[in-house]
């Protein structure tokens, strides 16, 4: 009866230490929400320890998928992932200095029935779309996106 026990606290244990490692990048938020009467409404919340991951499956994906599903995605891969590692110094230079630096907006645009905000809240970055079709809200940890953009720079398809 006592091995028993072990072997449950032991699980419990286990999987509250995978929990703490899912969260402990924070989370990406992405909320969708199209103002037409019949409207779609997204919400998705995910550890942000798995936007890596998701980055380096996405040629492998677009293989399997065959050239019908994305016309040019292996050669457009291939030059995004060239592009990015010609400015890798730069970009990892700048995340540094975002993810230390106090909150400020990036980009704020107003325009008649739109507007785009951009900012630097916390350890991430904040997007907010709003415009007569639909309103967007994306949140991502600064340190999420820095991995996220070395894993697509050495993407090859």
């Amino acid at each position: 009866m006592i091995l028993v026990g072990k072997i449950v606290l032991g699980m419990a244990g286990l999987g509250l230490a995978g929990a703490g490692v899912l969260c402990s990048d924070g989370f990406v938020r992405v909320n969708v929400t199209e103002k037409a009467a019949q409207g779609v409404h997204i919400n998705v919340i995910a550890p942000a320890v798995l936007a890596p991951m998701v980055v380096r499956l996405a040629p492998i994906a677009a293989r399997f998928a065959g050239p019908a599903a994305f016309p040019d995605s292996p050669s457009g891969i291939a030059q995004a992932a060239q592009q990015i590692r010609r400015q890798l110094p730069m970009i990892d230079a700048a995340l540094a200095s975002l993810r230390y630096a106090d909150d400020f907006t990036l980009v704020d645009v107003d325009a008649p029935g739109e507007r785009v905000h951009v900012a630097k809240s916390g350890a991430s970055i904040v997007v907010d779309v709003d415009d007569p079709a639909a309103s967007v809200h994306v949140s991502a940890p600064i340190r999420a996106l820095a991995s996220s953009i070395h894993q697509l720079a050495y993407a090859t398809p």
